[in-house]
Protein backbone atom coordinates (compact mmCIF):
# COMPACT_ATOMS: atom_id res chain seq x y z
CA UNK A 1 0.00 0.00 0.00
CA UNK A 2 1.00 3.60 -0.73
CA UNK A 3 1.38 6.27 2.09
CA UNK A 4 1.34 9.90 0.63
CA UNK A 5 2.74 11.97 3.91
CA UNK A 6 4.88 15.11 4.65
CA UNK A 7 3.47 18.42 5.92
CA UNK A 8 1.04 21.02 5.48
CA UNK A 9 0.21 24.77 6.32
CA UNK A 10 -3.04 25.24 7.48
CA UNK A 11 -4.26 29.09 8.24
CA UNK A 12 -6.88 29.47 10.93
CA UNK A 13 -8.81 33.21 10.68
CA UNK A 14 -8.74 34.89 14.04
CA UNK A 15 -9.51 38.43 12.19
CA UNK A 16 -11.42 39.94 9.84
CA UNK A 17 -10.79 44.20 8.64
CA UNK A 18 -10.30 46.58 5.88
CA UNK A 19 -6.81 47.70 4.98
CA UNK A 20 -5.47 49.72 1.82
CA UNK A 21 -4.20 47.01 0.00
CA UNK A 22 -0.43 47.66 -2.04
CA UNK A 23 -1.28 45.42 -4.84
CA UNK A 24 -5.27 46.53 -5.57
CA UNK A 25 -3.90 50.11 -4.65
CA UNK A 26 -7.18 50.51 -2.73
CA UNK A 27 -9.58 49.72 0.15
CA UNK A 28 -9.98 45.75 0.48
CA UNK A 29 -11.41 43.63 3.45
CA UNK A 30 -8.61 41.24 5.21
CA UNK A 31 -8.03 37.93 6.90
CA UNK A 32 -5.59 37.97 9.54
CA UNK A 33 -4.71 34.28 9.95
CA UNK A 34 -2.81 32.14 12.23
CA UNK A 35 -0.85 29.54 10.66
CA UNK A 36 0.49 26.36 11.87
CA UNK A 37 2.23 23.19 10.05
CA UNK A 38 0.79 19.76 10.14
CA UNK A 39 2.07 16.78 9.58
CA UNK A 40 -0.43 15.36 6.53
CA UNK A 41 -1.61 11.74 5.41
CA UNK A 42 -2.87 11.94 2.07
CA UNK A 43 -2.58 15.30 1.74
CA UNK A 44 -4.75 15.82 4.61
CA UNK A 45 -3.79 17.48 8.14
CA UNK A 46 -3.66 15.07 10.50
CA UNK A 47 -1.03 15.78 13.44
CA UNK A 48 -0.11 19.99 14.22
CA UNK A 49 3.43 20.44 14.36
CA UNK A 50 4.01 23.99 15.25
CA UNK A 51 2.46 27.87 14.38
CA UNK A 52 4.88 28.65 11.81
CA UNK A 53 3.23 32.50 11.86
CA UNK A 54 0.67 35.02 10.98
CA UNK A 55 -0.48 36.07 7.49
CA UNK A 56 -2.84 38.64 6.61
CA UNK A 57 -4.53 37.90 3.31
CA UNK A 58 -6.51 40.57 1.08
CA UNK A 59 -10.02 38.67 0.27
CA UNK A 60 -9.45 40.38 -3.52
CA UNK A 61 -6.14 39.70 -4.44
CA UNK A 62 -5.50 36.24 -2.50
CA UNK A 63 -1.83 38.17 -1.76
CA UNK A 64 -0.62 37.21 1.72
CA UNK A 65 1.52 39.99 3.99
CA UNK A 66 3.17 40.62 7.16
CA UNK A 67 0.92 41.36 9.27
CA UNK A 68 2.93 43.84 11.03
CA UNK A 69 4.15 45.57 8.43
CA UNK A 70 0.14 46.54 7.71
CA UNK A 71 -1.91 46.40 11.17
CA UNK A 72 -0.54 49.33 13.70
CA UNK A 73 0.92 47.83 17.50
CA UNK A 74 -2.89 48.65 19.28
CA UNK A 75 -4.57 46.60 16.27
CA UNK A 76 -1.88 43.45 16.17
CA UNK A 77 -0.07 40.99 18.46
CA UNK A 78 2.41 38.42 16.81
CA UNK A 79 1.03 34.52 17.77
CA UNK A 80 4.54 34.14 17.92
CA UNK A 81 4.98 36.91 20.90
CA UNK A 82 6.33 34.38 23.15
CA UNK A 83 9.38 33.18 21.06
CA UNK A 84 10.37 36.13 18.46
CA UNK A 85 12.26 37.79 21.44
CA UNK A 86 14.34 34.85 22.23
CA UNK A 87 18.04 35.41 22.12
CA UNK A 88 18.25 31.55 20.23
CA UNK A 89 15.55 29.94 18.41
CA UNK A 90 13.60 27.43 19.64
CA UNK A 91 15.64 23.70 18.98
CA UNK A 92 13.33 22.07 15.99
CA UNK A 93 11.36 19.43 16.66
CA UNK A 94 13.40 17.05 14.09
CA UNK A 95 16.43 18.00 16.23
CA UNK A 96 14.71 16.71 19.52
CA UNK A 97 13.71 13.35 17.93
CA UNK A 98 17.44 13.39 16.41
CA UNK A 99 18.86 13.99 20.14
CA UNK A 100 16.74 11.52 22.17
CA UNK A 101 17.22 8.79 19.83
CA UNK A 102 21.05 9.30 19.52
CA UNK A 103 20.83 9.26 23.42
CA UNK A 104 18.41 6.07 23.25
CA UNK A 105 21.34 3.98 21.36
CA UNK A 106 24.14 5.35 23.57
CA UNK A 107 21.78 3.78 26.55
CA UNK A 108 20.81 0.72 24.57
CA UNK A 109 24.62 -0.26 24.27
CA UNK A 110 25.14 0.06 28.16
CA UNK A 111 22.88 -2.32 28.86
CA UNK A 112 24.96 -5.20 27.37
CA UNK A 113 27.46 -4.55 30.63
CA UNK A 114 24.52 -3.61 32.85
CA UNK A 115 22.96 -7.06 31.88
CA UNK A 116 26.32 -8.97 32.91
CA UNK A 117 26.42 -6.35 35.84
CA UNK A 118 22.77 -7.18 37.16
CA UNK A 119 24.41 -11.25 38.08
CA UNK A 120 26.07 -9.57 41.25
CA UNK A 121 23.03 -7.94 42.33
CA UNK A 122 19.78 -8.92 44.18
CA UNK A 123 17.79 -11.63 42.50
CA UNK A 124 15.19 -8.94 41.93
CA UNK A 125 16.91 -6.81 39.24
CA UNK A 126 18.18 -9.93 37.43
CA UNK A 127 13.95 -10.79 37.17
CA UNK A 128 13.18 -7.50 36.43
CA UNK A 129 15.63 -5.76 34.17
CA UNK A 130 13.73 -2.70 33.74
CA UNK A 131 14.59 -1.79 37.37
CA UNK A 132 18.02 -1.93 36.87
CA UNK A 133 17.81 0.17 33.02
CA UNK A 134 15.38 2.89 34.70
CA UNK A 135 17.99 4.17 37.01
CA UNK A 136 20.77 3.79 34.72
CA UNK A 137 18.78 6.55 32.00
CA UNK A 138 17.71 8.25 34.88
CA UNK A 139 21.17 8.81 36.35
CA UNK A 140 22.71 9.53 32.26
CA UNK A 141 20.22 12.15 31.89
CA UNK A 142 20.66 13.72 35.50
CA UNK A 143 24.79 13.79 35.39
CA UNK A 144 24.73 14.68 31.43
CA UNK A 145 22.39 17.68 32.07
CA UNK A 146 23.60 18.64 35.03
CA UNK A 147 27.86 18.52 34.59
CA UNK A 148 28.04 18.87 31.03
CA UNK A 149 25.25 21.00 30.34
CA UNK A 150 23.81 18.11 27.77
CA UNK A 151 23.65 15.09 26.77
CA UNK A 152 25.47 13.26 23.78
CA UNK A 153 22.39 13.37 21.41
CA UNK A 154 22.30 17.25 21.96
CA UNK A 155 26.22 18.01 21.88
CA UNK A 156 25.53 16.00 18.34
CA UNK A 157 22.74 17.83 17.66
CA UNK A 158 24.13 21.18 18.68
CA UNK A 159 21.42 21.80 20.95
CA UNK A 160 21.35 23.30 24.84
CA UNK A 161 18.62 22.96 27.46
CA UNK A 162 18.11 26.35 29.47
CA UNK A 163 15.67 27.70 32.02
CA UNK A 164 12.44 29.58 30.32
CA UNK A 165 12.85 32.17 33.34
CA UNK A 166 16.08 33.27 32.08
CA UNK A 167 16.35 35.08 35.69
CA UNK A 168 16.20 31.64 37.18
CA UNK A 169 19.34 28.98 37.19
CA UNK A 170 18.23 25.18 36.50
CA UNK A 171 18.55 23.69 40.01
CA UNK A 172 20.02 20.34 40.65
CA UNK A 173 16.28 19.02 41.48
CA UNK A 174 14.82 20.87 38.39
CA UNK A 175 17.39 18.80 36.09
CA UNK A 176 16.62 15.84 38.52
CA UNK A 177 12.64 15.76 37.72
CA UNK A 178 13.17 16.67 34.02
CA UNK A 179 15.82 13.31 33.98
CA UNK A 180 12.59 11.17 35.16
CA UNK A 181 9.79 12.10 33.65
CA UNK A 182 12.46 12.17 30.16
CA UNK A 183 12.39 8.26 30.28
CA UNK A 184 8.90 7.47 29.36
CA UNK A 185 9.62 8.64 25.57
CA UNK A 186 5.73 8.14 24.72
CA UNK A 187 4.64 11.19 26.76
CA UNK A 188 7.46 13.28 25.54
CA UNK A 189 5.04 13.80 22.12
CA UNK A 190 3.80 16.85 23.89
CA UNK A 191 6.68 18.86 22.29
CA UNK A 192 5.05 18.78 18.99
CA UNK A 193 2.03 20.24 20.17
CA UNK A 194 3.23 23.61 21.20
CA UNK A 195 5.36 26.81 19.59
CA UNK A 196 8.04 26.01 21.90
CA UNK A 197 8.16 22.73 21.38
CA UNK A 198 8.31 21.33 25.00
CA UNK A 199 8.01 18.03 26.41
CA UNK A 200 6.37 16.92 29.85
CA UNK A 201 10.09 16.96 31.05
CA UNK A 202 10.71 20.64 30.22
CA UNK A 203 7.14 21.43 31.69
CA UNK A 204 7.80 19.77 34.80
CA UNK A 205 11.40 21.72 34.85
CA UNK A 206 10.53 24.83 33.48
CA UNK A 207 12.96 24.27 30.71
CA UNK A 208 13.05 24.96 26.92
CA UNK A 209 15.45 23.62 23.94
CA UNK A 210 17.57 25.98 22.00
CA UNK A 211 20.07 26.19 19.28
CA UNK A 212 23.43 26.53 20.39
Amino acid sequence: MLFIFGTKRVGKTIKTGTFQCPRCNCERDYLLKQNKKFFSLFFIPVIPLNNVGDTLQCTFCKTEYIPSTILAPDEYTSSTATIDGLERPIASAGKRIGSYIIDAIFLTLLNFPLAFAVKYLPKIFNDQFFLAIFPLWIIYFFVMELFFKGTIGKKICSIDTISEDMEKPITALRYLLRSIVKTVPVINIIFLFNDKHKGCHDFVANTIVVEK
